[in-house]
């Protein structure tokens, strides 16, 4: 039995907290404590950019709001980090060296430096490290990577994804709003799109971002990334008043796919009628801690989002911010 402890109890926390008490129940794990700074987490519902009202909290594990206090008290085997994305690096170095098992959310750190402070860490300690991109293990996505990888409508020829949504304005103090603490849409959200151009195709031969200015520094954004075919990345955070919403779009030689939020048609090339495929739907944050636990319990490697990857997608936000930084210039990346 893992025993998993939560750091965070904001928005994308109840994800993680509704999939550990999932597993649990399984007998896998026991979700024994979780650890906020701020006691009213514990009492609202909270939702992405919506809070609706009080919050159930559904299981037995205790609350927090001393983390020391809370390491002392409890047997741990597991901490799931859910704080503020300027906050994961620092965390996930400690608890690494004080021989916790580590999940964190992404982006894994804000910057290349920190990325590789982490994985020394993790190296150091002998101790599990994931990053939680999570893209990698929703059902949409993972039917993409089968077509992609079996050529099942031909070689790929194009691929837009987009993601969008309001203006994030329900975080503790406002950390989203600043960019050197969220890193804006590019670092936020945009990334998870940027991850799953090179979980697909690789690493591109070079980033092109130009980005523009409305509430927060770089909330809208265009990045090329250069492989074979033309890969086009949009994220937006300007669309006040609008849910989020994502999509993506992948030409092939038979066929082009699009998916919009969470529904998959097939564009046939020869004028046939369109078709819903058959693809499995799983929940990514569910899926991704169903796969950390059996790596912890296992000893197996890490194969699929390995954290030294997760370093290489900050590296990829890196350039995009240094050519937007300049007007939009191609940067080199692969070999950079």
């Amino acid at each position: 039995m893992i025993n998993v402890a939560m750091i965070g109890f904001g928005g994308i926390a109840q994800s993680h907290k509704n999939a550990h008490l999932k597993f649990e129940a399984a007998g896998r794990e026991k979700l024994v404590a979780v650890c906020d700074i701020t006691p009213e987490q514990f009492t609202k519902r909270i939702k992405i950019n919506l809070e609706t009202g009080k919050e159930t909290l559904g299981g037995d594990f205790k609350t927090y709001t001393n983390l020391e206090e809370m390491l002392s008290n409890e047997k741990i085997d597991l901490i799931d980090i859910c704080i503020p994305s300027y906050l994961h690096a620092d965390m996930a170095v400690a608890m690494l060296e004080r021989g916790y098992n580590v999940l964190s959310e992404k982006p894994m750190a804000l910057c290349s430096e920190d990325c590789r402070r982490i994985i020394d860490a993790r190296n150091k300690s002998g101790k599990q490290l994931m990053i939680g991109q999570c893209l990698r293990f929703y059902g949409e996505y993972q039917y993409l990577k089968k077509i992609v990888s079996e050529e099942t409508y031909g070689k790929v020829t194009s691929v837009l994804f987009q993601r969008l949504s309001a203006l994030p304005k329900w975080s503790w103090n406002n950390w989203y709003q600043d960019f050197s603490k969220s890193g804006s849409v590019i670092c936020d959200m945009q990334i998870h799109d940027l991850d799953m151009a090179r979980y697909l195709f690789g690493e591109p031969e070079y980033v092109e971002c130009r980005a523009s200015t409305k509430n927060v520094k770089y909330d809208l954004a265009h990045v090329n990334l250069g492989y074979d075919f033309p890969l086009t990345s949009i994220g937006d955070w300007t669309l006040n008043g609008t849910k989020f919403t994502q999509m993506y779009r992948v030409g092939f030689e038979k066929a082009n796919v699009v998916m919009e939020n969470g529904k998959i048609t097939v564009y046939p090339n020869d004028c046939s009628a369109p078709y819903e495929p058959e693809w499995t739907k799983v929940g990514g944050i569910e899926a991704e801690i169903d796969y950390y636990l059996d790596i912890i319990e296992s000893g197996k490697q890490n194969q699929k989002n390995p954290a030294e990857s997760a370093a290489e997608t900050i590296r990829l936000v890196e350039a995009a911010y240094e050519s937007a930084d300049n007007g939009g210039i191609r940067i080199p990346f692969k070999n950079k």
